[in-house]
């Protein structure tokens, strides 16, 4: 059973790592926020960086943007994901006595 779950949080990690490394790369390239793929982007991830925002300022490098708050999410979120894993492991089948 908690390979099951574990196998769940690792996918739902791997998801949220994988919006928001686009977003990233995608606020990093200054891309056309009106487009229909990235405006959804945006969206998709808006309440995933809406804890950390306003944490840095984003960093502009000669018409690149470092969007930090996006980039604290990302870590942020691996850690959590990391730390749920390992409880999991904690707590895995050597605590379950089957009769």
């Amino acid at each position: 059973m908690t390979n099951i779950i574990k196998t769940l949080v690792s996918i739902v990690v791997g998801v949220i790592e994988f919006l928001l490394s686009l977003r990233f790369i995608f606020k990093f390239f200054v891309v056309n926020p009106s487009t229909p793929f990235v405006a959804w982007l945006y969206g998709a991830t808006s309440s995933l960086v809406a804890p950390f925002a306003k944490i840095l300022p984003n960093l502009n490098i000669g018409g690149f943007v470092v969007d930090f708050t996006t980039l604290i999410a990302l870590i942020v979120y691996v850690l959590v994901g990391y730390i749920i894993l390992e409880i999991l492991a904690y707590a895995g089948p050597k605590y379950y006595h089957r009769a």
